[in-house]
Formats: C-alpha cells, sequence, structure tokens
C-alpha cells in the first residue's frame, strides 16, 4: 500500500497551532495560579481589626510551607499576583475606613509610648539564640534590583554626592526561625516555624530597610497548630513580630541604634497594602504601575498616614515604634517623631519609606513665653461683658456666678454649638461614630488590663489639691426632674436624697498655680485664659455624681492658641507646663467625690452628664439616635447599651465617655471590677447621658 505523507507547508501550520493552543494553555495555568496564590493569601490574612504586624509579602505561591526568597520565582511573580489584584483597585479599598481609624490608635499610641506612658519591650540581640539563624549572604541580583528602584530616594534624600551607598556600606541580616524555640510561656517546641525576615541595614543612613518577610504567626496558622488564635499565641517564640527582629538587627550592625529615621518596605506583595496604595495611586496620579520617586507624599495625622500605617506593611513600623520609643528617643527630645510617608512604584514594583522626624525641642521657658504672650495679646480684645455671656452660655449659670475676665473667643464653645445647631457639624456624625468606636475599644482594653492589675502607675490627688490653682464653693442643689426619672428607674422611686443631702460643688480654675515641674505660673492663670469649670451635683448616698457643667483647663489652653492661629503644643507639654498638675476631670471629680463620701468612696456607682455641649459626644449621639429611631429626640428612658455593643463602645470613646473611662481606670484598684452600662436620651432638647458602673 503506498505511503502518505504531510506536505510540509501543512506540517509547519499544524505545528504552529499546536505552539499556539500550548502557549495559551499556560498563560491559562499562569493566570489561574497566580489567581489561587492570590485567594489563599487573602484567606490567610487576618482582619484589620487583628493588632499585630503582619507581612505575608511573600508567601509561597506554590503553597509549600518554606520560605522563598524572590530570586527563587522562576516568572516574574508579582506581575501575576498583580493581575488579580487590579481587579479590585477602581474605588476605597474595603475597609479603608477602618484603617484610618485603627492608624489614628496607633498614632495615640505611640505618642503614649513616647511619653513615657507605655510599657515598651526590651530585648538583648542574644534572644536570637531561641531558634534563630543568623545570616549575611544576599544575591548579587538582588542588591542590582534594591538600587535600581531606590537609587532615586536616596539622591533625593542625601544628596547626588552622597547618592546609593556602596557595597560594603550596607549590611544584611537575615534571620530565619528554623530551629527548635521555647515559647514565652517557657513551652519547648521541636517543629521551628520557619518565620523569617530579610532586610538591608544602612547604617551611615539611618535608615533600615525590609526587602522579605514571613511572620511566626503566620507559618503557625499555616501548618494548622491550635484551633483559636490564642493557642497558637502560646506557641509563637520569645521574639516573633518583624518590628522586634528589625529592632534588634539594626542594634547589631549600628554604633548608634538611637540615630535610626528612617524605615523603608521594598518590592511589597501583601495585597490589603497593595490595594490600599493603588487608590492613594489612581486618586492622586491617576497611574499605579510607573510612580516614580517621590511618589505620593504624605504626613503628620493625614488620613493617608493612618490608613498606610495600619496596613500590614505598615503595622510593623508601628509597633517598632510603639515597643521601643524609649530606646529610640535621643537626649533632649520632649515629643513624639512627626511621621511622613513616600509611596512610590518603579515598573509594577511597589516601595514605601517612613520617615520618622526627631522633632526639635524648645526650651520649656521660651515656649511658656510665647503662650503667655498670645495671652496677654488677646486678653487686649476682650471685655467683662462679653465674658460672662459667653461662659454663661456655655454653663447655663447666671453672670453673677460666674468669674469675669474670660475671654470671648472666635473658635469659641457657643460657636460650636451654633454650627451643631446648623447642622454643619452632623454631617460629619458617621465618621465620629466610628472613631469614637474604635478609642472605646482601645479604651476598654486599657480598662481590662487595669482590673487584672497591669495598668500604669497614677498619681493620687486629694481635696487639699484643689487649692493649687483652684476655687471650691460648696452648696445643697436640686436635681431637675429628668434625673428624677433616671434614679427611679435604676433604684426605684423615692430613693433620690432630698436638697440637703445632695451637695452641689462648684470647682472654679481662677487662682495662680504651680505647674508639674514646680514652676509658679504667676502671669498664666486659669483666670486669664479662660476660668476652666466643673460643677458636679455628689450624691454618696446613692452613690452617684451628675456632672451639670464641665470646661477643662486643657481645652482653654487649646482654644485659646487655636484662636490666635499658632501650633498647639503637644498634650504632654500642655499637661506639664500650662495647667496644674491635678485639672483632668476624672482625678478632681475623684478628689472631691472621696472627700464628701469619706468611706463610702468606693461605692461611686453612677456617673451622670447633664445638657451635653460637646459637639463630637452630640454627633455620636445623634447618630445613634437616628440610626435606632429616625429623629434627633427622644425623650427618657431613650436608649440603653451595654458596653459590648459598638452603640456602647462608641459612647465610651466620646469626650464625655472618656472621662467615666479613665475615673475607672485609675481607680480600678478602689472601685474593683465593673461592668458598663449607658443610658441616652433628651430632655427638651438637650442630650443627656448616664453611666452605670455595675460592680462585677
Amino acid at each position: 500500500m503506498p505511503t502518505t505523507s504531510t506536505p510540509p507547508i501543512g506540517r509547519s501550520l499544524r505545528g504552529i497551532i499546536v505552539l499556539l493552543v500550548s502557549t495559551l494553555v499556560l498563560l491559562a495555568y499562569v493566570f489561574r495560579s497566580g489567581i489561587e496564590a492570590t485567594d489563599n493569601v487573602t484567606s490567610k490574612a487576618p482582619s484589620v481589626h487583628t493588632v499585630p504586624a503582619l507581612d505575608i509579602s511573600t508567601s509561597d505561591h506554590k503553597g509549600n510551607n518554606l520560605p522563598f526568597r524572590l530570586r527563587d520565582c522562576g516568572s516574574y511573580f508579582p506581575s501575576r499576583l498583580h493581575v488579580s489584584h487590579l481587579l479590585k483597585r477602581a474605588g476605597a479599598p474595603r475597609g479603608y475606613g477602618n484603617l484610618i481609624c485603627q492608624g489614628d490608635n496607633y498614632l495615640k499610641t505611640i505618642k503614649a509610648a513616647f511619653d513615657g506612658k507605655y510599657p515598651g519591650k526590651e530585648f538583648a540581640p542574644k534572644e536570637l539564640d531561641n531558634g534563630w539563624t543568623k545570616s549575611t549572604t544576599l544575591d548579587e541580583t538582588d542588591f542590582a534590583r534594591v538600587e535600581f528602584r531606590w537609587k532615586p530616594a536616596f539622591e533625593s534624600l542625601f544628596g547626588q554626592s552622597k547618592g546609593y551607598p556602596s557595597r560594603s556600606q550596607i549590611k544584611t541580616v537575615s534571620l530565619i526561625q528554623d530551629k527548635p524555640y521555647t515559647t514565652f510561656l517557657g513551652k519547648q517546641v521541636d517543629k521551628p516555624t520557619q518565620a523569617y525576615s530579610e532586610g538591608l541595614y544602612y547604617p551611615s543612613y539611618s535608615l533600615v530597610m525590609s526587602t522579605s518577610s514571613y511572620s511566626a504567626a503566620t507559618r503557625i496558622q499555616d501548618q494548622n497548630q491550635g484551633n483559636t488564635k490564642e493557642d497558637r499565641d502560646k506557641l509563637l517564640p520569645t521574639i516573633s513580630a518583624l518590628s522586634d527582629l528589625m529592632w534588634l538587627a539594626w542594634n547589631t550592625v549600628s554604633s548608634n541604634p538611637k540615630q535610626l529615621r528612617y524605615l523603608a518596605r521594598d518590592n511589597i506583595f501583601n495585597e490589603e497594602t497593595l490595594n490600599v496604595m493603588d487608590y492613594l495611586f489612581l486618586r492622586d496620579k491617576k497611574e499605579t504601575r510607573n510612580v516614580p520617586w517621590p511618589g505620593l507624599e504624605y504626613r503628620g495625622d493625614s488620613d493617608e498616614v493612618k490608613a498606610l500605617l495600619a496596613t500590614p506593611n505598615g503595622r510593623a513600623i508601628a509597633w517598632l515604634l510603639i515597643d521601643h520609643a524609649q530606646e529610640m528617643k535621643r537626649k533632649g527630645e520632649i515629643s513624639v517623631r512627626e511621621l511622613k510617608v513616600n509611596i512610590f512604584s518603579v515598573a509594577g514594583d511597589y516601595c514605601m519609606l517612613w520617615d520618622m522626624e526627631p522633632q526639635s525641642p524648645r526650651k520649656r521657658s521660651i515656649l511658656r513665653r510665647d503662650i503667655q504672650s498670645q495671652v496677654k495679646y488677646l486678653l487686649t480684645r476682650t471685655s467683662d461683658e462679653d465674658s460672662d455671656h459667653h461662659l454663661g452660655k456655655a454653663s447655663n449659670e447666671t453672670a453673677s456666678q460666674l468669674p469675669s475676665r474670660t475671654p470671648l473667643l472666635k473658635n469659641s464653645l457657643r460657636s460650636k454649638l451654633r454650627a451643631w445647631d446648623r447642622g454643619l457639624v452632623k454631617r460629619d456624625a458617621a465618621s465620629d461614630f466610628l472613631t469614637a468606636r474604635c478609642t472605646g475599644r482601645l479604651m476598654l482594653a486599657k480598662i481590662e488590663s487595669a482590673f487584672n492589675g497591669h495598668g500604669d502607675p497614677v498619681q493620687q490627688f486629694d481635696a487639699a489639691s484643689l487649692k493649687n490653682g483652684w476655687s471650691r464653693s460648696d452648696d445643697h442643689g436640686v436635681l431637675s426632674a429628668a434625673w428624677h426619672n433616671y434614679f427611679d428607674k435604676e433604684l426605684g422611686r423615692g430613693k433620690v436624697p432630698p436638697s440637703d443631702q445632695i451637695n452641689y460643688v462648684r470647682i472654679v480654675q481662677d487662682q495662680h498655680f504651680k505647674n508639674s515641674h514646680g514652676e509658679y505660673m504667676e502671669e498664666y492663670s486659669g483666670t486669664e485664659v479662660g476660668a476652666a469649670i466643673y460643677f458636679a451635683y455628689y450624691m454618696p448616698a446613692i452613690s452617684a455624681v451628675v456632672v451639670k457643667n464641665m470646661i477643662s483647663p486643657t481645652f482653654i489652653v487649646r482654644e485659646v492658641i487655636t484662636d490666635m492661629g499658632e501650633k498647639i503644643p503637644s498634650s504632654s507639654d500642655i499637661a506639664a507646663l500650662f495647667v496644674p498638675p491635678l485639672h483632668r476631670w476624672s482625678d478632681v471629680t475623684w478628689a472631691v467625690y472621696a472627700d464628701i463620701a469619706k468611706d463610702r468612696k468606693r461605692t461611686l456607682r453612677y456617673i451622670g452628664h447633664n445638657f451635653i455641649i460637646n459637639h463630637l459626644t452630640l454627633n455620636v449621639m445623634a447618630y445613634i439616635f437616628l440610626r435606632h429611631r429616625q429623629t434627633e429626640f427622644v425623650p427618657f428612658p431613650g436608649l440603653e447599651f451595654g458596653i459590648d455593643a459598638e452603640e456602647g463602645q462608641a459612647l465610651l470613646g466620646t469626650p464625655n465617655g472618656m472621662g467615666t473611662a479613665w475615673l475607672l481606670y485609675d481607680r480600678s484598684r478602689e472601685l474593683g471590677r465593673r461592668n458598663l452600662r449607658v443610658r441616652i436620651w433628651t430632655e427638651e432638647g438637650k442630650f443627656m447621658m448616664a453611666w452605670n458602673m455595675v460592680p462585677a
């Protein structure tokens, strides 16, 4: 039988078709594997409410539980991961508002850490002997990639003459947790987590760059160890956080660790971080893959800084500042460092640089003299008549009962109340609710730590402390019908004491005083800056305090400086220099209540706020009323929430709720463990709030 053969042209055509089909199949497989890798990473990432830092930017896209380096990827992995990522970047990322709120809490905690109010951590480099292996090698290809991405940034920051460092000026530290280790509970674990951290360290540039990392917490989760997060946390090595690893590595290569200023994240992979960065790139640059240095720059306490700080790639920077603030603090620093962040992209590789700029310290005498001159200038524009009118509106008192010489501020409390009445403030109520809820949750965690005996040391004040800058007058008072209704519901009818058992105490900051440094403030007194006031009804018979009016000294200072258009000093400087040591509402209230109640002071249970005027608190309350009743005015009994409800947490995070929170935190030993409930309602169009600190 004769044989047939395919013509050469036919064979070539069939070969081309087979090659095209094979190429399409391969591309489909690569694309699918990229999506699966992304979904796998996303499913294992914690929610935005998870506080510990987590970096999954270099997780194994093949599903292996082994660390890998970028150079191990045969193809261009970032592009494949980004294929699915690009589908999600059209609008603001999901949870962007929560990231802003969480970032705000990080900034507050960083501030507390630099003020010495956060315990921090102290580790010695020898701690790395617990299961970690240290290496100082890195592939030359990686050095070339990093220099390509970062050279413009270095030349911009450090000048053309200094430029990007030579290879000998760069220290490489790679840490991998590949040996048995002991947990922080003292348990021996034979199976290593295979967590790792790689970084480049530039001592002469005061810069640390994280190039690749995978946390121990995520490794333990990937290995399906422990049924709950609490169980998995018990398996962590004594050192596991990326922030601690970077700090210890920096200490091994730098002769002066306090000089650390810049923290960089190179070639970011984490999808949550990429979503936020893409959103900002598209919003402000209309471009994502090529936004060269300086890219986008944000600083201070802007929403963008907060959101980026709360991303998985930003949290390590936040925790490094929180846990090691006192170690980083340079001689003479009196305030927290100002944060600035640049985000940029080079050929699809995303990078982030944080600048922790030390604040130039100013001598206290100069700072005090500046503010005194501002106050004196303001006094020349005021009159007694305006003063009485302003404070009288705020406190519902007659002019004869109030101190005179109070300046009429452009940015006054009265103006804010009028703005609220016109609805100019309430439009931000939802945002205020979210922020207050996060603040309340953070405060609940502090209170719980205090209940467990881990609270900060508390400065003790008594009634005698009020003699430093304050005037006190005691009288008998009569509660309004609104509070009779409240206590009748809580305690039963007829329990409200008669007027001769109700102490109406007016506290006014109208005297010269010595500040926390023992400096006599002869020219700068409460009278001159606005007469802070704390007026309240004290009823030990029913373990209650009802606040009638409260305007704090720190509020007055801020209002004066804001009205002058000057930069407001930090909270710690205001508290230390420009107000009496006893100035917080919670401390003043406890000192007066303890003086009146004597042996019954530990029974304090009810805190009421009458006719609330703080616009942030009003926003949150109005939002809750509208959310539940579709009206801003809800008469008694109003609405009641436990502290587990998000409404209760938001109310605790308001300025009025924080007074109760701080009282419970600072006096946890005297009061003991309590469960919080809160009731809000309106009376004749005025907003009321009552806290019930139920003994546990």
